[in-house]
């Protein structure tokens, strides 16, 4: 085996059986078979102060980092259940909770809902927006704009909990492969793909439930039908 990290595959081709890969390196590479196992990334905000306070306040992430806002004003944003799920991560720890939602309503399962809003501590900011993240060496407030009024107002909160959804890493299949409107790579049940020779497994694909132990089994799979897909053709 030999690994190549920290090389991002920038481009696919194919020319005749054999795929060619080019990377943000320069390089190509070529190869009898592919399989893709790029993942999803969060979903950003993107406005001031998101990308400079990341790690010092701003979180996509409530179950791995909600311990370290004991006894802080926190600001959610997003509606959807990923929003509620990151209210009861937090819920034990933090004092208050602002959910920012830009919709008129909650999106997310009306059990979850009903949760969140059991906690007594979460504030529910519905047809709002958040406009800015502000600081110093950490998250000190957030400006948040409601889209109604035009009206802003600022948020005492010491974290900001991005939770506005993921996107698959799958741009530079784009024009290649069959992909979802979403940008999911379409597999069948042995995680083929539209393109003979092309696997995909994992988050980045239309296979449902996004969970590390689904992506895995997904693997396992995709690496046996590669396998099997090789044997038949003589290696």
């Amino acid at each position: 085996v030999t690994w190549r990290l920290g090389e991002e595959v920038t481009g696919i081709a194919k020319d005749g059986d054999i795929f060619l890969l080019k990377t943000d390196r320069d390089k190509e590479y070529k190869a009898k078979t592919v399989i893709v196992a790029t993942g999803r990334r969060h979903r950003q905000l993107g406005i001031p102060g998101e990308r400079e306070f990341t790690g010092r306040g701003v979180s996509y992430c409530s179950i791995c980092d909600a311990p370290l806002f004991k006894d802080k004003p926190v600001a959610i944003v997003g509606g959807g259940n990923s929003g509620m799920m990151a209210v009861l991560d937090l819920a034990p720890y933090s004092p208050k909770i602002y959910l920012v939602e830009i919709l008129d309503r909650l999106t997310a399962d009306p059990v979850l809902v009903d949760r969140a809003e059991a906690t007594g501590k979460t504030e529910f900011l519905l047809r709002h927006s958040v406009e800015e993240i502000k600081g110093d060496e950490t998250v000190k407030s957030v400006r948040v704009r409601n889209l109604d009024t035009g009206e802003e107002r600022e948020l005492d909160v010491r974290g900001v909990f991005v939770e506005v959804g993921t996107e698959p890493n799958s741009e530079f299949l784009k024009g290649f492969v069959n992909l979802t409107e979403g940008g999911e790579v379409a597999v069948d049940e042995r995680c083929r793909t539209s393109v003979e020779g092309l696997f995909a497994a994992g988050d980045v694909t239309t296979v449902p439930e996004k969970q590390a132990v689904v992506a895995a089994g997904e693997g396992a799979k995709a690496a046996l039908s590669a396998y099997r897909f090789l044997m038949e053709r003589g290696g």
